[in-house]
C-alpha cells in the first residue's frame, strides 16, 4: 500500500533503491483517460496504479496487464478478500470508496473489454460541496479491513473488502460539509489514528471503532498521522509532535519554523523525515524531537526510505535522493515530464507516475 504499511511510516525495511544516480529502465505511455498522481503500490512483479482508472503493469517489463478506466483517485491499498480467489484493492474518489479486483477481472474476447474488475462501490460521498468535489483520500489495510476516510463525509471508517460494507464509522460535524476533513489514517496494535482539519487528533479502537482518545492540537493544519512503538508522529503547519498513544497528550513539539499544508513525514530507525515546506528537509530523533541535520529542500513532499536514503520528490516535480544519516544530497533527477509522484521502492528500482505515463528507474550505469 501507499506508505508501505498500515502505520503510515514509509519505510520499506527490507527494498533498496538507487544510491547514485538513475536513469530510465522503461516507461509506460499510459491510456488517455490516464491521469495519475497518485503513487504507484507493488505486490510481486505486479504495480498497481490508480488515476482516472486502474492500470496493472509487469514491474520488470512496463508491459500492462491490463487497464480499467472509473474514477479512482488515491493510491490503492491492498487486502486479502474471503470470498474471491483474488485480493481486493480499495481505493477512494470523490464519490466515495471502491473495492477493485486486483486481478482485473474477466477479457471478453472480441470487445476487448473487462467484466468484473470493480467488485463494489460503497460508503458513498455526498454530492460535490460548494468547494467542489471532495479530495481522493488514500485508504489503509490492516487485519482484513479497510480504514479510510471517506471523501467529503466528515467520516472515518472501517469497511468489509469482500463486499465495502460498513463495520463501523465515525462522523463529525454532519451539518458542517468543510469541518473535518480526514487524512489518510494510520493503524497500530490494535488502535486507527486519524487527523481532521484544522486541529483535531483522535484514536479509534480498530475492532469496533470505539474512541480511545481525541483532542485538539494548539496549532492549525494538521497532517497525516505516523503510528510508531514511541508515539503518534503529526506533522502540523509549523512543525512535529509526538503524542503518546495511550492517552494522546503530548509527548514532544518541535517547531520547524515551517508553513507545511500538503506533506507527510516518513520515519524509519528512530527517525522523522519532514520537510517544511520552505526551505528545509528535516531530520528528528523521534523520541526525543531533537535536529539530527537540515539539508536545503523546498516545497511539498512525502518522503519514503529504503536501504538507508531517503527518496523525496520536490513540489512534484524533481526526485532527490538524501543519505538518511547524514543528509548528503546523493542526487536528483528531474524528469522530462511533471508531475512527478512520490515513488514506491523494490529491488533497485524506483517507480513512479509522471503526467500520462509510469516510470521505473534504475541506477544509473
Amino acid at each position: 500500500m501507499a506508505r508501505y504499511d498500515p502505520a503510515g511510516t514509509g519505510h520499506h525495511p527490507t527494498a533498496s533503491g538507487p544510491k547514485a544516480d538513475v536513469e530510465i529502465a522503461w516507461t509506460h505511455d499510459a491510456p488517455e483517460w490516464f491521469l495519475g498522481t497518485a503513487p504507484p503500490i507493488r505486490r510481486g512483479e505486479t504495480l498497481h496504479i490508480a488515476g482516472n482508472g486502474l492500470l496493472a503493469l509487469d514491474s520488470e517489463t512496463g508491459e500492462r496487464q491490463f487497464g480499467h478506466p472509473g474514477p479512482y483517485g488515491s493510491a490503492p491499498a491492498r487486502v486479502r478478500s474471503s470470498v474471491y480467489e483474488t485480493d481486493t484493492l480499495a481505493v477512494t474518489a470523490s464519490s466515495g470508496v471502491f473495492g477493485l479486483n486486483a486481478s482485473g477481472g474477466l477479457r471478453i474476447p472480441l470487445l476487448g473489454e473487462r467484466f468484473g474488475v470493480e467488485r463494489w462501490g460503497g460508503s458513498q460521498s455526498p454530492r460535490p460541496s460548494f468547494f467542489g468535489p471532495a479530495d481522493s483520500a488514500t485508504p489503509v489495510t490492516a487485519d482484513g479491513t479497510i480504514y479510510t476516510a471517506i471523501p467529503g463525509a466528515n467520516a472515518v471508517a472501517a469497511l468489509d473488502p469482500d463486499d465495502g460494507g460498513v463495520r463501523w464509522r465515525n462522523t463529525h460535524h454532519e451539518d458542517d460539509a468543510a469541518s473535518a476533513e480526514f487524512n489518510r489514517p494510520a493503524v497500530r496494535d490494535g488502535l486507527v489514528f486519524v487527523t481532521n482539519w484544522p486541529r483535531q487528533a483522535t484514536a479509534y479502537r480498530a475492532e469496533t471503532g470505539e474512541r480511545h482518545w481525541q483532542r485538539e492540537l494548539d496549532e492549525q493544519m494538521v497532517l497525516a498521522p505516523v503510528a510508531t512503538d514511541a508515539g503518534v508522529v503529526v506533522q502540523t503547519r509549523n512543525g512535529v509532535q509526538l503524542l503518546d498513544t495511550a492517552d494522546g497528550s503530548t509527548l514532544w513539539s518541535r517547531d520547524l519554523d515551517a508553513n507545511a499544508v500538503e506533506s507527510a513525514p516518513a520515519v524509519a530507525d528512530g527517525t522523522i523525515f519532514a520537510a517544511d515546506e520552505q526551505e528545509s528537509l528535516h531530520a528528528l530523533d523521534l523520541r526525543t524531537g531533537e535536529p539530527r541535520w537540515t539539508t536545503p529542500f523546498d516545497g511539498p513532499t512525502s518522503p519514503v526510505v529504503a536501504d538507508g536514503v531517503v527518496y523525496a520528490v520536490r513540489s512534484q516535480v524533481a526526485l532527490v535522493a538524501v543519505d538518511a544519516e547524514s543528509g548528503e544530497q546523493l542526487f536528483e533527477y528531474e524528469p522530462s515530464e511533471v508531475p512527478l509522484s512520490a515513488p514506491v521502492v523494490g529491488d533497485g528500482v524506483l517507480y513512479a507516475t509522471n503526467r500520462r505515463r509510469v516510470i521505473a528507474l534504475e541506477e544509473a550505469r
